[in-house]
């Protein structure tokens, strides 16, 4: 699709038409464009519009280069970003002539947002268009990273307290919180956790890449506006602070990365603990029937002469000693805390 925006009284406003005049319009925006669309908009700029595979290429000469006049930057943007089967999809902003072109083949929330900011008014140029963009870009990922951020604390608490205690608030005592988990435990779902942090670790690896890839991006643009131009100075300077801004969401998202290999240890580590508990519960049971056996083994062999066969007592007294035999492996293990 197609889209058109010019600048009418101040706001920036779509345009339903053709390219013609080309002059008028300041963004034109390339939304999962046609072959059609494609030729159109490359026969009025006099430029190569990137296809999607050239699009996706990862080296930077494919991603950050200038042609024909034009600057052509492209990232990795978030986009169905609600839930955790986020998508990664590139887009590319083509500087042309103090025009702004976009390409993308998908439609996220920052961009339909951004524009409907841009409705209520301000002073736009291409440029900062383009810096308006990857900054709503920036703050949908920082979104992202505090929605991920609090569901691995979430995750965090399901793994190291009691099933009881989760949905309990924070500030609780934790010890009170094991004491009464004691009382009546429920098993955990390690399963669900196990699903959770592959999903949470598939979604910080996403930002990450976005992020990356938005930091070339703007190194890139930072470096042509430094060489090519003379009213440089507050393009550069906001360039420079929305590049610190990724960089502080890079180191966040870095942290995240390493809480989600800690937790993935964590769960794998409790799973562990309990498959020893259950192999230490046969484990007990089959020393406290050792004994027991070995008695029934020795008054079950078939030797003719076994005084205790032929005593009234016998049969009691074989009983009590593998009871009494059972009880005592009991009492030990229980005395030394292992049950």
């Amino acid at each position: 699709m197609l889209t058109l925006y010019k600048i009418e009284s101040g706001t920036l406003a779509p345009h339903a038409g053709g390219l013609d005049p080309i002059d008028d319009f300041i963004w034109i925006d390339l939304n999962t464009p046609s072959r059609e669309e494609e030729l159109q908009v490359e026969s009025a700029l006099g430029i190569d519009v990137p296809t999607r595979e050239e699009m996706q290429e990862i080296e930077l000469s494919s991603r950050l280069y200038s042609e024909d006049g034009a600057t052509f930057m492209t990232a990795n943007i978030l986009s169905h970003t609600d839930a955790d089967d986020v998508v990664l999809s590139p887009m590319t902003f083509i500087l042309h002539q103090k025009r702004l072109i976009t390409v993308r083949y998908t439609s996220p929330r920052s961009v339909t947002g951004f524009v409907a900011r841009c409705s209520k008014g301000g002073n736009w140029s291409s440029d900062l268009l383009a810096i308006g963009l990857i900054e709503a870009n920036i703050e949908r990922c920082a979104d992202v990273i505090e929605r991920a951020s609090a569901e691995l604390d979430g995750l965090s608490r399901s793994i190291f307290l009691p099933p009881e205690a989760v949905t309990e608030k924070p500030g609780t005592n934790t010890a009170k919180k094991r004491k009464r988990a004691k009382t009546k435990s429920k098993p955990r779902d390690f399963q669900r956790v196990l699903d959770e942090i592959g999903l949470k670790g598939d979604l910080v690896s996403k930002i990450r890449d976005s992020l990356v890839s938005i930091q070339r991006l703007l190194t890139h643009y930072i470096g042509q506006v430094s060489s090519s131009r003379s009213d440089n100075a507050e393009i550069a300077s906001r360039l420079k602070s929305v590049s610190r801004d990724v960089e502080a969401l890079r180191e966040h998202a870095s942290f995240m990365t390493q809480k989600v290999n800690f937790l993935l240890d964590a769960t794998l580590g409790m799973i562990n603990i309990e498959q020893n508990a259950i192999i230490k519960i046969f484990s007990v049971a089959a020393v406290i029937f050792l004994p027991p056996t070995l008695i029934a083994s020795i008054y079950g062999m078939n030797f003719e002469f076994m005084p205790e066969l032929n005593w009234t007592f016998g049969y009691p007294l074989a009983i009590g000693l593998m009871v009494l035999s059972a009880i005592l492996p009991y009492a030990f293990f229980k005395r030394r805390g292992w049950l």
